[in-house]
């Protein structure tokens, strides 16, 4: 399951496709934070009759960051990390980490933790960590649970409060894949933990229950077999949809074969279906 955690960008600059505009800017002195609220402006019009200004609103914008104003700053980071949907701006990694590092400076919790995420990408993990300490101990889920993942690859105990409080966290992109972690630290015995099936089994449901597709078809799995869970046949094909419809193919392959023994003959075209897009994913990979 990928997860960019992007929904952290801390306006929406960087999910506006910026277009070409020939209206000239305004030559009033204006503060950088008038900028900035102008160019909030220029997105969002008063009235429905007027378009949104993409391209004076990115003006008005790197100006305000020029200045110093650290939300430009980081709203114009955020558009050089993702790019614009029209390409007029492309995705700058490099421009994107120099702003962030800017903001990050300033105390911005939110740079320090993107800092950390774009340097994890360029594989600069010595780099990122003390970046997504900075950002974990200021209380960034995100932060707290890719720093908790690169502990508990080293096998480092402190790994486990830090994926704690990003699996108790309400962002809950974060609680999927964190609470999923947790789930296999208890299923395996890691860090020192006792082994603990139930336990493990508590966190892959709270995985679920967020979205992860790998704790959904797990979930599911043990509803359908029975066992660790008390079997419900109808909670157990509910979590593999969920599970098949994010394309997570070991669910999908398993709905395959549950709704086979169900009853292949009713089911036909569903599995059908299924079949056919299980092959298009594998030939993908």
């Amino acid at each position: 399951m990928k997860t960019h955690f992007t929904a952290l960008l801390p306006l929406s600059f960087a999910l506006f496709a910026i277009s070409c505009s020939e209206e000239p800017l305004a030559q009033e002195a204006l503060t950088p934070q008038q900028m900035y609220e102008r160019a909030a402006r220029l997105l969002k019009p008063a009235t429905e009759l007027e378009s949104p200004d993409y391209a004076g609103a990115f003006a008005l914008l790197t100006q305000a960051a020029d200045a110093g104003y650290l939300p430009a700053i980081l709203d114009l980071a955020g558009v050089y990390l993702e790019g614009s949907r029209d390409g007029a701006v492309k995705k700058d990694r490099q421009k994107a980490l120099q702003l962030y590092s800017l903001a990050a400076e300033r105390g911005s919790a939110d740079a320090q933790y993107y800092c950390g995420f774009i340097l994890m990408q360029d594989k600069k993990t010595d780099a990122a960590i003390p970046y997504l300490h900075q950002a974990a101990q200021a209380g960034v889920p995100e932060a707290q649970y890719r720093l908790g993942r690169i502990l508990l690859q080293q096998s480092n105990p402190d790994a486990l409060p830090l994926l704690r409080m990003a699996a108790t966290s309400k962002r809950a992109s974060v609680v999927a894949v964190a609470s999923y972690t947790m789930g296999t630290i208890f299923q395996d015995g890691k860090l020192g933990q006792s082994a603990s099936m139930p336990q493990a089994i508590e966190w892959y449901q709270r995985s679920a229950e967020a979205g992860d597709p790998r704790a959904q078809h797990l979930i599911g799995l043990m509803y359908l077999v029975g066992g660790d869970l008390s079997q419900d046949e109808k909670k157990g094909e509910s979590l593999l949809r969920l599970a098949a419809g994010q394309d997570y193919i070991p669910a999908i392959d398993a709905l395959i074969r549950y709704l086979f023994e169900k009853d292949a003959d009713a089911y036909a075209d569903e599995i059908r279906a299924w079949a056919d897009l299980l092959k298009k994913l594998q030939n993908k990979q």
